[in-house]
């Protein structure tokens, strides 16, 4: 858990330690024998100086005994749970809509790290708690993809489109990314698209092992064995010709704006989702370990990367998914 995710489930957690106290406290004053739902609460400075102002000053009068209540009792009781219950649906609906106002992917990841915190806690001290960075990066990946294909599938009028920079095609060639692959497959059947680009120069397209990983690519939009879907687009691109375009070079400049960014723009794998932006360079030498990633949810911030820029055929080569096998040869137009 980096800092800034930290931070939001502090944020969370700060929020729902005050809506329990603000339910606790509207408790006791309710139930307050002298029928003052305020009696309790001015003991808080805050609120004592606030109810000050809103109370409108009243004529010196002399104290007047109370005269004993004929109210019924059950029907006072009946009042009070029904002050409460309202009390707590104004507090259970304020909280729902701050909830919901948050971007969906913010959701999905508070939740998780909250589940995760959760499960630490409840965790016997004396076991060792196992910390995997390369499988969380994966599981939070993972999860975002599948979150947005679960909403498609409550909503298919609205299909979800994320764009994908591959600067390193290795790991694609180990069991690492199964899961991963596996819910692109399900994100794309579910009416999403997917658009991705492979960095490949000529040599490396020459590799099989690199034409193993272009085939297995193109299955993820495969409708049928011997036709892609419109939801899948493979791009390919020679690193050393993209990187003199201006488009590139000015996406590069985009993204070492962005926090954690380092120098080499190379260095990193990025997705970009609708309003979130993904990015890692950190790798294992055998590419079978991802490591640390960075997650930016703030719309403004990540639409400063614009992945879209290089998909276009001036700039990069649309992958021939239809063909039953790939050719080694391919170049850019």
């Amino acid at each position: 858990m980096n800092g800034r995710e930290l931070a939001s489930v502090v944020e969370l957690l700060i929020i729902a330690a005050v809506v329990v106290y603000l339910a606790y406290v509207i408790r006791s004053a309710l139930q307050s024998s002298t029928g003052n739902i305020f009696a309790r609460l001015t003991w808080l400075k805050v609120i004592d100086f606030a109810l000050k102002i809103a109370r409108p000053k009243r004529p010196d009068t002399k104290e007047i005994p109370d005269e004993p209540s004929n109210a019924d009792p059950v029907v006072l009781s009946h009042r009070r749970a029904f002050v409460i219950l309202g009390m707590a649906l104004v507090l259970g609906l304020t909280v729902t809509i701050w909830w919901y106002r948050k971007p969906v992917l913010w959701q999905v990841h508070i939740a998780r790290e909250f589940n995760k915190l959760s499960a630490m806690l409840f965790q016997d001290t004396q076991q060792p708690i196992v910390v995997l960075r390369g499988k969380d990066t994966l599981d939070q990946i993972a999860a975002t993809v599948d979150s947005l294909t679960e909403r498609m599938k409550r909503n298919p009028y609205k299909p979800d489109t994320f764009w994908v920079l591959d600067h390193h095609w290795e790991y694609w060639n180990t069991d690492a990314l199964e899961e991963y692959r596996k819910s692109n497959m399900e994100f794309v059947s579910s009416g999403g698209s997917i658009r991705r680009m492979f960095l490949l120069t000529e040599e490396e397209l020459r590799k099989p092992a690199v034409q193993r990983v272009l085939q297995q690519q193109c299955k993820i939009g495969q409708v049928s064995p011997n036709q892609t879907g419109t939801g899948f687009e493979l791009w390919q691109a020679d690193p050393n010709q993209i990187s003199k375009r201006e488009e590139y070079q000015e996406l590069a400049r985009s993204f070492q704006q962005l926090p954690d960014t380092g120098e080499n723009f190379t260095d990193f794998d990025i997705v970009q989702f609708d309003g979130a932006l993904y990015y890692s360079s950190d790798f294992s030498p055998d590419y079978r370990v991802m490591g640390r990633s960075i997650w930016l949810f703030d719309s403004d911030t990540a639409s400063k990367v614009n992945l879209k820029s290089l998909f276009k055929k001036s700039i990069a080569h649309r992958v021939p998914c239809d063909q039953s096998v790939l050719r080694a040869d391919i170049t850019l137009r």
